[in-house]
Order: C-alpha cells, then sequence, then structure tokens
C-alpha cells in the first residue's frame, strides 16, 4: 500500500523552503505598484479612432513579431495609442505573461535604469526557460544587464555574471571614459545584499563584465592585446589576479556535469557587488504552471551535521568526490534550488532528507 507521507505534494511540503537569507541577498521589490503606462492601459478609448497607424498594411503576425522587438515600457505606451492598439497588446501572451508574472522584475528593471536594454521577447524567453544559462541546474535568478537566468553558484563563481564599477572596468579592460559611455550602466538600487547583508555603496553605478569584456576586446582586438592592456594598468599582484579572473572564459558544463563536483577553480576574488544585478525569477513552463524553485532542508541538515561532525564518513565519501573540498560542496548543495521535479528525484537519495523522513530510505512505510 502506498506510503501517504511519500506522496508528492507532501514531500515538498516537508522537505522544501525558500531560504529567506539567500533571496534577501538579491535585488528585493515588494507589492510594486501599478505603473502609470498600465492604468493608461486599462483606460476605455472613446476619444481616439481605433487604429494601429500604418501597422494596419501588415498581417497580424508581423505585428506581433514588432511588438515582441520592443521593451516592455515601449509596448505599454504603444498600448495607449488607441483602443485598437490596447487589445492588440493585451492579446500578446509575451507582455502579459511578464506583466501578471513578474511585475516586480519590470520594476526593478526600471529602478536600476535598464528597462529599455532588453525586449518583450528576450525576457519571455528567459521567463520560459528553467535551466541556469551556463550550468545544467535550475536558476532561481535572473541576472539583469544580459537577462540570463541563473543559478547561485554561477553568480557567485561565473565572471560573466558580475557588475563591477566604472573604474574597475576602465582597469581591468583597457577602456577610457569614452568607451564606457557606450555601455549600459546599472543604477544600485539601495538595500543592502548578498549573504552578510553588505549596504549598497551611495549613488553606485555599475557595468556588466560581459559588456565590458566584449568592447575591450573590439578596442584592443584580440585576447592578447586585452590581458597586456589589463596588465599595464595592474601593478600589484592582487589586482592582476583579479584582472586575468574577469577577463577569462568559464569553462563549459556538459549535460551530465554537476558544477559543484568538479575540481575546484582556484581562489576566486571576492565579489563586492554580489546580488546588486540580479533578482529572484520564477520560470514558466509550456504547461503554464509557475514555479519558484525549491530548496531542500534535507542539504540544510547535511551541512549542519557535517559543521558539527556528526557526518558518517561514508555518507561524506558517497557525496563529495575526494578531489573537491566538503564544505564547498555541501554549501553548494544547502544553496541549490530546483524544480518540482529534480527536487522530488533528489530527495530519494538525500542524506538528511532521510533523516527528517524515514520511509524514503525504503520507499514504504
Amino acid at each position: 500500500m502506498p506510503n501517504p507521507s511519500l506522496e508528492p505534494e507532501i514531500l515538498i511540503s516537508r522537505l522544501s523552503h525558500r531560504p529567506r537569507h539567500l533571496l534577501k541577498a538579491m535585488i528585493t521589490v515588494t507589492s510594486p505598484p501599478k505603473s502609470t503606462d498600465s492604468k493608461l492601459a486599462d483606460r476605455v478609448w472613446t476619444d481616439r479612432g481605433s487604429s494601429l497607424g500604418i501597422l494596419d498594411r501588415l498581417p497580424p503576425e508581423i505585428v506581433s513579431i514588432l511588438l515582441g522587438m520592443l521593451d516592455t515600457q515601449s509596448i505599454a505606451r504603444f498600448a495607449c495609442l488607441s483602443s485598437r492598439a490596447n487589445t492588440f497588446v493585451r492579446s500578446q501572451r509575451a507582455y502579459r505573461d511578464l506583466a501578471t508574472l513578474v511585475p516586480q522584475v519590470l520594476l526593478a528593471l526600471g529602478r536600476v535604469g535598464l528597462i529599455g536594454l532588453h525586449s518583450v521577447a528576450e525576457l519571455h524567453a528567459a521567463l520560459r526557460t528553467e535551466r541556469c544559462a551556463t550550468c545544467i541546474e535550475y536558476g532561481a535568478f535572473l541576472f539583469l544587464p544580459t537577462c540570463e537566468r541563473c543559478c547561485w553558484e554561477c553568480l557567485r563563481l561565473n565572471p560573466s555574471l558580475r557588475v563591477l564599477s566604472r573604474k574597475e572596468a576602465k582597469r581591468y579592460f583597457g577602456l577610457s571614459d569614452r568607451h564606457l559611455q557606450r555601455l549600459p550602466t546599472l543604477r544600485v538600487i539601495p538595500g543592502d545584499y548578498g549573504i552578510s547583508a553588505n549596504p549598497a555603496p551611495e549613488h553606485c553605478e555599475l557595468i556588466s563584465v560581459k559588456a565590458a569584456r566584449g568592447l575591450g576586446l573590439i578596442v584592443h582586438g584580440s585576447a592578447g592585446k586585452l590581458a597586456q592592456a589589463m596588465a599595464r594598468r595592474c601593478k600589484s599582484t592582487g589586482l592582476f589576479v583579479t584582472g586575468r579572473y574577469l577577463q577569462g572564459g568559464w569553462p563549459a558544463v556538459s549535460q551530465d556535469q554537476d558544477l559543484l563536483l568538479l575540481p575546484s577553480q582556484g581562489n576566486i576574488p571576492t565579489d563586492d557587488f554580489f546580488g546588486m544585478a540580479s533578482i529572484p525569477f520564477p520560470s514558466l513552463s509550456k504547461s503554464g504552471r509557475i514555479e519558484d524553485g525549491l530548496w531542500c532542508l534535507g542539504c540544510e541538515v547535511t551541512l549542519r551535521r557535517y559543521d558539527s561532525l556528526r557526518l558518517p564518513r561514508d555518507v561524506l565519501a558517497a557525496i563529495v568526490p575526494s578531489n573537491c573540498g566538503p564544505l564547498r560542496v555541501l554549501l553548494g548543495l544547502e544553496r541549490r534550488a530546483r524544480s518540482k521535479e529534480s527536487f522530488l528525484d533528489h530527495v530519494k537519495h538525500c542524506y538528511g532528507a532521510q533523516q527528517l523522513i524515514p520511509e524514503l530510505a525504503t520507499g514504504n512505510g
């Protein structure tokens, strides 16, 4: 007879949580107010003609593609042109999903000054994706400068998912103030960021490492010349090591490789701006189901037992490869979000989950 305690929804309710310290490490926007553009789009148009203007000459499918190329602010303003424009915008699933499901992300993009950087189509594609852009895991966050979904581990380690100050962008990528005018700038929202809840610097403006690297390669012509330009500006060993890390690529992870279980990439420079350019971001499945990511309480139990020297050696050996640091792996697992399907598969084999629900070890009562 099936054990009721092993039903999927019961397992999720007993073994999953949403860790406040991780979610609060990012940009947080609570109960975003309805924007002026949305209010205008809600008006009942009685004093304007019902027309799309010259766009009426195009097939609806082409108009939809064109609207998808606009950013959310522009498409909201387009909706205010006429009742027909309003109705047409409301019929666009991509815009409707974004405005309904992730209004806090749209508000955050506006507040950091990047609302015009990404199109509706790009944002919706990220919403419809589960996987982190640079590894095989579930991506519970959105990196605003590049519109890439990412997991905690990649956000922490991947240099392409970092931001840096204008001074650092010039130093590490051989750029001038004139060059920086060509790059999007993120205005940091005041608040506390990272696990340590460090306050953001006042009036702070940041630039994406990925964008700065791309421009640096254009300006200097090659990766070798870019490295030479950086070396001339980084006289100390510490600055040189950081610059080499920021200019370096990120190892590609194959379909069956877990980034956490690979050997350590060495000392990773501290990210002084961690969380200031990212925000929790749900995913939308093809069936229309929304997922926010599930974190495993069992992994938290496993980490606590390791910290208190109560984790059996054979259990530790089964979880952590011999060429990896146990704390890095166990901490990474504790901070890893999973989709519902992945979570239910994970808890079947999670040591900590089996301590919380012993029936998992046998699969029955």
